[in-house]
């Protein structure tokens, strides 16, 4: 079975395109889709997690309540200055995003991004 990386993006501008990654990650991870899915958060979306986006929040939680916590890139917190706001995030995971999609990747990971 297939093993999937769901990566989000997209910001407060492209709210629907967010709640609907998170979703899908949700989705598919309770219902055993995939082997293993895993859900990164890499750009403007952690600007969301940082301002406590109540929907954003609440799929958030959903996914750590099944598993693995989703995770934020430590760059993209420290440039935006929202590393402190993210870190009081309780069901959220701050770290270098690089090596683990590299990592992912050579474990043949799929990657969706949204």
């Amino acid at each position: 079975m297939k093993n999937i990386a769901v990566i989000v993006s997209s910001g407060k501008n492209e709210k629907e395109k967010v709640l609907t990654a998170l979703t899908f990650a949700n989705v598919a991870r309770k219902n055993k889709l995939f082997g293993d899915v895993r859900l990164i958060l890499f750009g403007p979306v952690e600007r969301m997690v940082a301002e406590g986006d109540k929907d954003v929040m609440k799929l958030l939680d959903d996914f750590a309540s099944m598993g693995d916590k989703p995770v934020a890139c430590q760059v993209v917190a420290n440039n935006f200055n929202i590393a402190n706001d993210l870190q009081r995030v309780q069901n959220l995971k701050i770290d270098m995003v690089g090596p683990i999609i590299k990592d992912l990747a050579e474990k043949d990971y799929e990657f969706l991004t949204f």
